[in-house]
C-alpha cells in the first residue's frame, strides 16, 4: 500500500473528527504530499510533503504514518509556514526555502473548490 493511503487510513483512524483529508497523492517512491484542513483553524488549507525514512517511527510504513497523522492534528506554529498560502490557498507547512511547492493534482484541485470552508 503507498504512502499517501497509509496517511489517508492513519488520519480515518485516529484523527477524522480533527482532521478532513481534501486530498493526498504520492511524490516519489517514499514520498507523500497532504493538503488538509483541520477543525482547529478550518479556515486554513495546509499541505505538507512528507518523506518515509527507514530512521523514522518505529521504522514501518504503518508507524510513520501513525506518526504523520498525530501531526497533522496538532498546531503547526509559525514558524513552519510560508508567508502566505500559494496560488490554490494551500499553506505549505515545512517545505524547504530551496523547494518549490508541490503542484496538486486536478482531483485535489477540484476538491479545494468543493470542500466547505
Amino acid at each position: 500500500m503507498d504512502l499517501a493511503r497509509q496517511i489517508i487510513d492513519a488520519v480515518d483512524r485516529y484523527w477524522a473528527a480533527d482532521v478532513q483529508i481534501l486530498g493526498a497523492w504520492p511524490d516519489g517512491p517514499a514520498a507523500a504530499c497532504v493538503v488538509y484542513r483541520r477543525t482547529i483553524d478550518p479556515m486554513i488549507t495546509l499541505g505538507r510533503r512528507l518523506e518515509f525514512h527507514a530512521q523514522a517511527a518505529d521504522g514501518t510504513i504503518e508507524g510513520f504514518a501513525r506518526d504523520v497523522a498525530i501531526n497533522l492534528a496538532e498546531p503547526i506554529g509559525g514558524a513552519n509556514t510560508r508567508s502566505s498560502p500559494d496560488h490554490y490557498g494551500i499553506v505549505w507547512v515545512a517545505i524547504p526555502e530551496n523547494r518549490s511547492t508541490p503542484n496538486p493534482p486536478t482531483a485535489v484541485i477540484d476538491q479545494l473548490d468543493s470542500a466547505p470552508s
